[in-house]
């Protein structure tokens, strides 16, 4: 049974209704539960990136096959997963274009 009987009118304007919910569906929440847990001061967290999480697992493979692996494999796994997260770095900063990683490092 549904503990939660009481309404609240909130007035927004289209704007900030699309950012609310865009930011809830970012948490994984729906639009009440988000303003619930802004309202309460909860932390809310981001569900990570389906890609972010795909390098996640790669370091987790490399770490259970790393005594098994030579430098070279090692090497290679490594820069893939920096290419790979270098790639999602540029795409998050909205296409930086010109291939200049300076504050990511070699």
């Amino acid at each position: 049974m549904r503990n939660r009987t009481i309404g609240i009118n909130v007035r927004v304007n289209e704007n900030e209704k699309k950012k609310l919910k865009r930011n809830a569906k970012k948490s994984g929440l729906n639009l009440s539960a988000y303003l619930r847990k802004c309202g309460l001061q909860q932390e809310i967290y981001a569900i990570p990136d389906e890609n972010i999480y795909k390098i996640y697992t790669g370091i987790v493979e490399l770490k259970n096959e790393f005594p098994y692996l030579n430098d070279e494999e090692i090497k290679e796994k490594i820069t893939k997963m920096q290419s790979d997260f270098l790639d999602i770095y540029n795409y998050k900063k909205d296409g930086d274009d010109n291939g200049d990683n300076k504050n990511m490092g070699d």
